[in-house]
C-alpha cells in the first residue's frame, strides 16, 4: 500500500469540517466507505500503519456506482473535498481516514434501524441509600435511574426527589439488552468514559480536559430530599470539561476517587475486586464520607471504610492527593 501524502495529513478546522461535510452527496460517500469497512480486517487495528495490507480500499469506478451519483465529474469533485482529512486514497482506491471513521460511528451510535427502546422497569438491585427496588426509564438517549421509595440523591429541576443517576447511553446500546442489561452497561459505558476524564484525556476527541471541583460550603442535605442549596446528597462534585469537543461530564467527587490505584488496592487488602466500571463502583459511593478540612486553600478529605477499617484521602483544589492515612474507623481523626 502507497505511504501517505501531504493530502492526507491536513487538518480542519470545525468550521471547515462542517462545511465539507454539510452536503448530501459528500455524506453518502461516507457512509458508503463506512458499509464497506471490514473491522475484521488488521489493518484496521493499526489504521494506516502499513503493517498489514487492506482490503477496505474501493476503485473510484465501483465507489461512483455504489454512490449511484448521476455526473462522473461533479462525483469526483465532492470526492476530492473529502479527500485528505475523511477520506484516504492510495494506490489501490479509496479508504476512510480515522476521522472520516468516526464520524460515520458517531452517527450510528444516534441512529439505528428499528428503533429499540425499553419500557420502564424495576432492576433487581437495591438502592444504595434503603435498598428499596430502583427504576430505570429511557429517554432522549438518557438512562434514568430512580428509588422507588427514599429521596435518592439528586433532586431533579421539577422538584422532584428520588434521582440516583441520568446518563447518555446510545439507543444502539439497547439492542439486544434486556432493561438489566441496559442498566449494567450504561454504567460501564460511562465511567470508563469518566475515566478517561480523570486521567486527563477526552474520551470524544483526546484532547486534554479542565477539571475543577464544585463545592457546597453551607451543605444541609435532609432526609427527605437534597441540599436546599446544592439540590444533592453529595457536597462536592467533579466537573470535567473538554474545551475542544465541549464533552463534559460531572458527578460525585466520592464516585471519582474509586478510579484511584490506592483505593483499588485498598479493597484488594480486604479480599474485594473493585472494578471500577460497574454498578459497584456507584453503590459503594454513597458509603465514602466527605469532609472539607479547608476552603482557602482547599483541603477536602475523603474516608473509604472497609470492614472497620479506614483508608483517608486528603486532596487540594486539583485533586491531588496530598496525604494519605489508614487506620481503622474508631483512630484519632
Amino acid at each position: 500500500m502507497a505511504a501517505e501524502t501531504d493530502e492526507n495529513s491536513s487538518t480542519l478546522s470545525p468550521e471547515a469540517a462542517f462545511a465539507v461535510l454539510g452536503n448530501e452527496t459528500r455524506f453518502t460517500i461516507l457512509q458508503t466507505l463506512w458499509e464497506l469497512y471490514e473491522p475484521d480486517d488488521p489493518a484496521n487495528v493499526v489504521k494506516f500503519s502499513d503493517l498489514y495490507d487492506s482490503e477496505d480500499t474501493v476503485t473510484f469506478s465501483d465507489l461512483y456506482d455504489r454512490v449511484g451519483y448521476g455526473d462522473s465529474g461533479n462525483f469526483n469533485y465532492h470526492l476530492e473535498k473529502l479527500v485528505g482529512h475523511f477520506v484516504r486514497r492510495t494506490e489501490d482506491g479509496y479508504e476512510l481516514t480515522q476521522a472520516g471513521l468516526e464520524i460515520a460511528q458517531a452517527v450510528i451510535a444516534g441512529t439505528v434501524r428499528e428503533c429499540p427502546s425499553i419500557d420502564t422497569a424495576t432492576i433487581d438491585e437495591g438502592c444504595p441509600r434503603c435498598g428499596a427496588p430502583i427504576v430505570s426509564d429511557y429517554e432522549n438517549h438518557h438512562l434514568a435511574v430512580s428509588c422507588s421509595r427514599c429521596s435518592g440523591i439528586w433532586q431533579d429541576s421539577t422538584g422532584e426527589n428520588g434521582v440516583l443517576f441520568t446518563l447518555p447511553f446510545p439507543p444502539t446500546g439497547l439492542s439486544g439488552r434486556t432493561a438489566e442489561e441496559a442498566f449494567h452497561a450504561t454504567l460501564a459505558y460511562n465511567l470508563n468514559r469518566i475515566r478517561s476524564f480523570i486521567d486527563g484525556v477526552c474520551p470524544n476527541c483526546s484532547s486534554a480536559v479542565e477539571e475543577s471541583l464544585d463545592v457546597c460550603t453551607t451543605h444541609e442535605p435532609g432526609d427527605e430530599g437534597g441540599c436546599p442549596r446544592c439540590n444533592r446528597q453529595h457536597a462536592i462534585e467533579v466537573s470535567e470539561i473538554c474545551r475542544q469537543c465541549k464533552t463534559v461530564a460531572r458527578g460525585p467527587l466520592t464516585i471519582a476517587i474509586l478510579a484511584a490505584p490506592v483505593v483499588t488496592a485498598f479493597y484488594y487488602d480486604h479480599g474485594v475486586e473493585h472494578r471500577f466500571a460497574s454498578w459497584e463502583t456507584f453503590r459503594r459511593a454513597q458509603t465514602v464520607d466527605e469532609e472539607i478540612l479547608e476552603t482557602d486553600p482547599l483541603r477536602v478529605r475523603l474516608t473509604v471504610t472497609v470492614e472497620g477499617d479506614t483508608l483517608r484521602l486528603t486532596l487540594d483544589e486539583t485533586l491531588n492527593v496530598v496525604d494519605i492515612v489508614r487506620g481503622t474507623s474508631n483512630s484519632a481523626q
